[in-house]
């Protein structure tokens, strides 16, 4: 992704751990929907903050944010039992 590309996007929603992003990745680009997720790493900590903070950001296009949304959403009530 180019620089003027990232200027387009915005922080949508915070990812809980990797198989969310995983997931996310698989069903946008299946949408065909313009993402990127952009993880929170940091080599001398080695992970852990992701239980404080979460595994990154999902930013999306600001004309996508509703339909990202509503698709986490719906990965996420799959997710929790009834």
């Amino acid at each position: 992704m180019s620089d003027s590309d990232k200027e387009e996007y915005e922080n949508i929603l915070v990812l809980t751990d990797i198989i969310e992003a995983d997931l996310m990745e698989k069903i946008l680009t299946e949408e065909g929907l313009s993402f990127y997720i952009r993880p929170w790493r940091d080599v001398n900590f080695d992970g852990m903050f992701v239980e404080q903070k979460g595994f990154g950001w999902l930013m999306g296009r600001t004309t996508d944010e509703e339909k990202i949304r509503t698709i986490y959403k719906d990965l996420i009530d799959r997710k929790e039992p009834s």
